[in-house]
This record gives C-alpha cells, structure tokens and sequence, in this order.
C-alpha cells in the first residue's frame, strides 16, 4: 500500500521518481549594489540544468535598512521554471528620499530548490539553503546647492500660515515648519497614561507634546562614527513629518570636571570624528542645531587652563566649520547666560570659536533667567560681532530665575530642578530681526539630575519628570518677563507664535490654568 501512495505522488510530480540533478540554482550575483536614485533593482535566478521543471523559493528581507523607508522587502515566494528556461527575475523597489548619508543593507536569498541543488555565482553548491547575496543600497544623492538667502531650504517646504518674508535671508527659522514629535515624545507617552487618571495633568502633557521638540545626540550614547544613527532617525521623522525642520542639539564637550573636558590630542580627533558622522548623517535633511550646550559658559574654569581653553575653541571651529557645509543646516553656539560670564568675555570666546561662520548663537540652555535680561545680554553680545543673530531659550524661564539664599555659597540661581518655574515665550516673531526665536530647544520636563537639592522624587538627569513639566505648564508666562531692559525692537511680537507652535493656542492652556 505505501508503494502505491509513493508511485501516485510521483506521478503527480511529473513521473517516476528523480535523482538528484547534477544542475545548480543561483542567484546571478554573489552581492548586489544599488544607487538610491535607481528606484529598482533587478536580481535574476539562474540554473544550469534546463531539461526540467525547477521548483525555487525566493525573497528579499532588510538588514538595517528599513521595510518601507528605504525599500521594499519581498516576503517568500514561490517559482516554478519551467523546462528550457535558464532563468527568471524579480525586481525590489528602491525608494528615493534624496539622501547623502552611509549606505544600508538588506539580504537577498534563495532556498527550497527541487529537483537541482543551490549554489552561488561562484559555482559553490550549498546541501542546505538559504543562500544568501548582500545588497548594499548607497544613499549617495549628491548633497544641495547651499543658499545662502534661503539657508534651511524652504524649497518644497510647506509654511503651516503665510508669513512676512522679508526677513528670511538674515532669519531663518521666520518660515520653519518646526518638526513635533507629538504623541511619540516622552510628553506624549506620559499624556497617554494620565488620560484616564487625571485629566488636569493630561492636559498640560498633551499641550507640551503637541509643541517643537528638539532631538539631542550625545558623543556618549552614540556611535563614534554616528552617520547611520542620524540619517535613521532623520529618515524617520521626514516619513512621519514630511517637509519639516527638525532642531537638533548636541551636548557632548562638557562631562565630568573642568580638567577632564578636553585635555587630549586623541580626544579632540575622536570628537571631530563624531561631528563628521553627525554631519554625514544630517546630509540633505533640513536642521536647526544648537551646537555644544554648556560648552562656553563652563569655560570659566579654565581661566588658568590656557591649553585646556584652546582645545575647546578648537573643537568649536572644527565642528562649526564641518556642519556648516550642509545645505540646509543652520547653527547656533552656545553663549552662557546673562548671569554667568560677562558680555565682552563671551563675544571674544564665541569669536574665537568661529561664530562668523555660523548663523549665531544661544543663550539661557541650562539657565532660567528672565528673557528680557537675556535679550539685553544677546543684543549687547551681537552688537560686538557685527550684528550675529541669536536664539533665547525660553522652555523654563517665564517665572524667573529661583535665587538661593546665599548666591556666595551656591551661585546666582539654583539650577537643579527649581520648583516654580514656568513656561515662557514660544515665538520666531521676537521684535528684534536679531534675535531669530524665542524656543523651547531643551525640551521642557526634562530632569537635571537627581542629587541631593534636585528635588524629591527627581529621576536622574535627562529623564523626563511629568510632575515638573506639568509644574512648568501651570505655570507658564508667554509674555516677555523680567526687569526692565532697553531692548531694541524693529517688528512684531508675538508671544505665542502660530507660525511655530501651530497646534494649540496659548489661550486655551490659560484658560484651563485659570480653572485649575
């Protein structure tokens, strides 16, 4: 009876049962290159022996490219060659996002083949499959003309209002459709869980999601050639967002005591590594970025450093020189804080560093002081680089600065977590076409740390606090606060900006604050 069933199957295979061929079944290339910009890749499966019905099963799967965002990946398949066919093909969509960034890979295979064995191109035959053929996919568009009357690239890029554009060559950020990260962000994720437990606390979460966010990439947490981890992420968010400016920040120089900082020539060439992965990575994508928090403010403790001093500036330049070779990258240098180191230290430091070649600079990133003292402070610092631009950060500083009890013995404000702060302004129309925004670019809710005078409960630093960013919300001041100042003005104010902060009006959160 089994001899039987085993004729009947064999009959129905096509006749008596077969020897192994002698023939091979391969893919046609033992590896496979292709250009982003092709759009296709052709890949052929070849056999030697002809005589016959071949049965093959064939696919694509991704490596560390992404199903999707940079191709499409071919689940298993079957194929039937039929006699006197040498060979078949199928093809796999390359998708084109215009990329100058390192390459991806995905896998080619082949496995299951009857009644002929599987081999490469090579002639190597294989007693079991998958075999396998690399393909490399180079995102090697060429890079974008830069302009410089329209340095982030605003071709093809959508402004969510109209806007006065009078100012774009000097200010860049007047038409920046900002990227949001949105239910994504740690704000998000925590307004997710407070959705049914507490409504007043999601509402101040989802306010904050739904505003710009800003993406740090550390020298610490990332590769020490960061191309791939950047052009992903980038990747990622212009197929989320598509058309929008994506503000990045890196914080990197500054780590452990002042002696430790840059106090190497093996340092410094791992560092200017790092910042050309950085810019390889960024390539075509449209960014703000806030170059090296802390990095000239916490000079002061290498007064006596001199050597220590000028590797710093040197990484400064390197790195500004680097980014600002991008098409559609716009740079900002850290400048301290009005409470920390005087006017004219820092227009010397931040000439040093190259700041003539970036759009400007930054001020009040790890501070809270009050915007007016900061504008004063930014406006006296451009008046001696002939007229650079800045950007006030504003994420925690609309109530002020907490002054401790003795500024001798613990410094001109408490900087670790200080209860009580709020939301300030949120706005690219400032008043003054030198000061290019008024933003939020270290992410509100963040903790600083979790030592001793950080505040009970506080998470370690970096770690996003629900409680202290529903703190900030609540207490939010979208209005220019602080001592009186002689501030120039040349344009409109607005404190809350729809043009950047399109999502929610101000007036609702006011509201809602006014109620609670």
């Amino acid at each position: 009876m089994l001899l039987v069933l085993l004729a009947a199957l064999c009959a129905v295979a096509g006749g008596p049962a077969r020897a192994a061929s002698s023939g091979c079944v391969f893919l046609n290339q033992t590896s496979y290159t292709v250009h982003e910009s092709q759009g296709e890749l052709q890949i052929t499966i070849d056999r030697t022996n002809t005589t016959g019905q071949e049965q093959i099963r064939y696919g694509v799967r991704h490596l560390d490219s992404q199903p999707g965002l940079d191709l499409d990946t071919v689940p298993n398949t079957y194929l039937v060659m039929q006699p006197g066919q040498a060979s078949a093909t199928f093809d796999v969509r390359i998708i084109d996002r215009g990329m100058n960034a390192s390459p991806v890979y995905a896998m080619a295979y082949i496995y299951g083949s009857d009644p002929d064995r599987l081999c490469d191109a090579t002639g190597r035959r294989y007693r079991h499959g998958p075999v396998n053929s690399r393909i490399t996919i180079l995102r090697d568009d060429p890079l974008d003309a830069k302009d410089p009357a329209d340095l982030l690239g605003y071709d093809g890029l959508a402004p969510p209002v109209a806007q006065d554009t009078s100012a774009a060559a000097t200010d860049p950020l007047t038409e920046a459709p900002f990227w949001i990260e949105g239910l994504r962000s740690p704000a998000g994720t925590s307004a997710h869980r407070y959705r049914h437990r507490n409504h007043g606390w999601y509402n101040s979460l989802e306010f904050l999601a739904d505003q710009p966010g800003v993406h740090r990439f550390y020298f610490w947490n990332t590769p020490a050639y960061p191309a791939h981890t950047v052009a992903r992420f980038l990747e990622n968010v212009e197929a989320h967002q598509p058309n929008t400016v994506v503000q990045l920040s890196t914080y990197s120089l500054v780590h452990g005591d002042c002696g430790r900082d840059t106090s190497s020539p093996q340092f410094i060439k791992r560092y200017q590594r790092w910042i050309r992965g950085l810019a390889k990575g960024i390539g075509n994508f449209h960014v703000v970025v806030f170059l090296e928090l802390d990095s000239l403010i916490t000079t002061q403790c290498m007064l006596h450093k001199r050597v220590k001093l000028e590797d710093r500036l040197l990484e400064l330049r390197d790195a500004v020189q680097t980014l600002e070779t991008l098409p559609h990258a716009v740079v900002y240098m850290d400048a301290g804080a009005a409470d920390a180191v005087s006017v004219e230290r820092t227009a010397s430091l931040l000439r040093r560093a190259g700041v003539a070649q970036a759009q400007g600079f930054f001020v009040n990133s790890t501070h809270f002081d009050w915007t007016t003292k900061e504008v004063a402070y930014g406006q006296a610092i451009s008046s001696r680089l002939g007229g650079a631009h800045f950007v006030v950060n504003t994420g925690e500083n609309g109530q002020g600065p907490l002054l401790p009890t003795s500024r001798k013995d613990f410094g001109n404000e408490k900087l670790c977590n200080p209860p009580g702060r709020g939301l300030g302004p949120l706005s690219v129309q400032t008043g003054d076409t030198d000061v290019d925004g008024f933003l939020w670019f270290t992410n509100p809710g963040g903790s600083a740390g979790d030592t001793r005078g950080c505040g009970r409960g506080a998470p370690p630093t970096a770690v996003f606090w629900p409680a202290r960013a529903v703190s900030l919300v609540r207490h939010a001041d979208f209005h220019i606060t602080g001592p009186a100042e002689h501030l120039r003005h040349d344009g409109p104010y607005a404190a809350y900006d729809a043009a950047v902060a399109r999502d929610r009006s101000h007036s609702r959160l006011t509201h809602f604050n006014r109620q609670h």
